[in-house]
């Protein structure tokens, strides 16, 4: 696990050195820069070493030939069948690296060797025979990966930040990001916060020319229910996650896992005893003892999380949260590349450092088993949607009883959720429910400054929710939220923030429910092995039956993070008062003051629920603020 950086265009080597060092985060073992002497292209590589140690596996790697040289995040998974499979065919390997298995077997088979490869990764392999340069980012989206395309170069990076550094690229902001996170906390698609980066898709490949940039795409998630298998069964889930454990296990360092005390995290457990000695492994659970508000969701990790490793007879470290999340709060914005309003960034962080600080490399994480498997409340939501458009009278029904809902407990607020989303066309509904409020569309829109407005359209979904929605027309409800999941929320929000604040402290999470043969399994299962109206997650949940505490199968989705609305109207309300005030938003030009005002002076006075509103506010205006400090390299 590592982070990569480069250029090909008239910037000087300094230039990706510094792009490598804004990354050193993520490779704390060391870095190294490549310069072609006949081409203007220049590679960067800052190391986190977990497959072979030595200096030998260091990077940028060239094959022996020098043609090809390759700077590579992640890890494949699989390289010790391929490293047999090349060597009987004639390959000498000079080191026991994933990397260089990588490299020769791109050598070799091109961009074809990205459907054989089993792993997480970001990559870019120089040609210096085509002077082409070749990039591409793993199945799901586990790695991040950005770029640039500019009049007078390409530049690429890990992270964002990296970009920032080239004198030559526009900071304008994009307003489209700004709309998103406003409404979702993430961007979808290629948009980031800046006009001028974009992020790799899942499963997508650029190769990069002096005349060109060509754009592919060589894994697509499939949809749910396209090729249903009746004959799955939980048992043949346990054991295909059996079967991923113990291949993500595979390390020259230990390896530890987070356990939230949930159904997924205690999966991915109960496969590491199955397959390695209990005493081995440590596990780590974040808690966070302070309570919330009757509006805010959050349960006792601790306790189940204990109550999981005690049954299997594992080491676990404690991590308490309750860190000053104030004063963090600019650096974690930051530090995800997007102004992402989600404190389960800090308790990620929290616990990578608890690792680190523990000696451990690597984690192993249960996400994505609630984006696979309907974990989530909108699942059961776009069940009922399916079951209330049966009912004439269904529609007419939700927009009465939506105006009469209480809102000032959790129960009163899903209640009130969850019958406005009834009553929306299907389309709607299904992009309403990816949201984080229940603050409409239109109130939305009035928030933003009349100058602001203009500059996007917001009379339609987002268009990666409509590339989605198009594509996954005529399904099930439940089923198309499924890919709104596996192509938007998962790599865009819960996946970047995991690696993001994980690679902050040097450490490399790895997320077995991720691995495309799981996907794979998920889509399909028919819908009722998923959910109905009584359980979500029904097939994950009897695979696990006998394996882990029944208490912790019955569990029911709990939030992550801090309470986010009694800390608002708390100890964060000096914070929120400042990033929010009229002078700031009147300057920053993306809000109407006085809209913003009366929607903050009426969350106060608990007269709305519009915490995740202001929230995303604080941290787009806290954003731009790092944009504004963060510096240009100059030689």
């Amino acid at each position: 696990m590592c982070g990569i950086a480069g250029f090909l265009g008239p910037w000087k080597e300094s230039l990706a050195i510094a792009m490598a060092s804004a990354e050193a985060h993520r490779g704390p073992d060391g870095s190294d820069t490549w310069v072609d002497p006949d081409y203007p292209a220049v590679l960067s590589h800052v190391r986190l070493s977990i497959i072979d140690l030595s200096d030998d596996a260091s990077q940028p790697m060239k094959t022996s030939d020098g043609r090809f040289i390759i700077v590579f995040n992640g890890e494949i998974y699989n390289y010790l069948s391929l490293k047999e499979e090349l060597t009987a065919s004639g390959e000498v390997f000079r080191t026991k690296s994933d990397t260089e298995v990588l490299l020769k077997l791109f050598a070799r088979e091109g961009a074809d060797c990205l459907s054989r490869l089993r792993g997480i990764f970001a990559f870019a392999v120089w040609d210096a025979k085509k002077c082409e340069l070749f990039l591409a980012r793993d199945h799901i989206g586990v790695k991040p990966l950005y770029y640039s395309q500019l009049k007078n170069g390409f530049l690429f990076a890990s992270e964002l930040k990296a970009l920032t550094l080239c004198p030559e690229l526009p900071r304008d902001i994009n307003p489209v990001a700004v709309s998103d996170h406003l409404s979702f906390i993430w961007t979808g698609g290629t948009d980031t916060m800046l006009k001028s980066v974009k992020k790799m898709r899942p499963g997508t490949t650029l190769t990069v020319s002096a005349t060109a940039v060509k754009r592919a795409r060589y894994y697509q998630a499939p949809l749910h229910g396209s090729e249903v298998n009746l004959s799955l069964n939980a048992l043949d889930l346990r054991d295909l996650l059996d079967e991923v454990v113990s291949e993500q296990m595979i390390a020259d360092v230990e390896v530890g896992v987070l356990l939230s005390g949930g159904l997924d995290s205690s999966a991915v457990l109960s496969s590491m005893v199955r397959g390695s000695d209990p005493i081995n492994i440590t596990a780590f659970c974040a808690y966070e003892s302070g309570g919330g508000s009757s509006a805010d969701n959050f349960g006792n990790d601790r306790k189940y999380a204990l109550e999981v490793a005690k049954s299997m007879g594992i080491n676990i470290v404690e991590v308490p949260t309750e860190t000053d999340i104030i004063g963090k709060l600019p650096d974690m914005v930051w530090s995800l590349d997007e102004p992402t309003a989600d404190f389960a960034g800090l308790q990620t962080l929290a616990l990578a450092s608890a690792a680190k600080d523990n000696g451990i490399k690597v984690l192993l994480s249960g996400v994505g088993g609630d984006d696979l498997f309907t974990g989530y409340g909108r699942h059961t939501a776009a069940l009922l949607y399916a079951i209330f458009g049966r009912i004439d009278f269904g529609y007419r029904f939700c927009k009465l009883i939506s105006k009469i809902s209480p809102r000032s407990s959790v129960i009163g607020r899903r209640v009130a959720r969850l019958v406005t989303l009834l009553s929306r066309p299907e389309s709607q509904m299904l992009a309403e429910s990816m949201g984080w409020s229940d603050i409409t569309e239109w109130e939305k829109k009035e928030l933003f400054s009349k100058s602001f407005r203009k500059s996007f359209r917001r009379d339609s979904l987002p268009e990666a929710f409509l590339r989605s929605l198009d594509a996954t027309n005529g399904l099930h409800p439940v089923e198309r939220l499924l890919d709104l999941e596996i192509n938007g929320f998962l790599p865009d929000h819960n996946l970047n923030y995991t690696d993001k604040m994980a690679m902050q402290a040097g450490v490399e999470i790895r997320v077995p429910l991720c691995d495309p043969r799981i996907v794979s399994f998920s889509s399909r299962l028919p819908l009722s092995q998923l959910i109905n109206l009584r359980t979500t997650k029904r097939i994950f949940r009897n695979s696990q039956r006998g394996q882990i505490p029944s208490s912790i199968i019955r569990r029911s989705k709990q939030g992550l993070g801090v309470p986010v609305r009694s800390w608002l109207s708390g100890p964060a309300r000096p914070m929120l008062e400042e990033l929010t005030s009229s002078t700031v938003i009147k300057n920053r030009g993306f809000f109407d003051e006085v809209a913003v005002k009366n929607l903050r002076d009426n969350f106060l006075s608990g007269a709305n629920d519009a915490a995740m509103v202001l929230f995303p506010m604080m941290a787009i205006e806290l954003w731009c603020r790092g944009l504004k400090e963060a510096p240009i390299h100059s030689d």
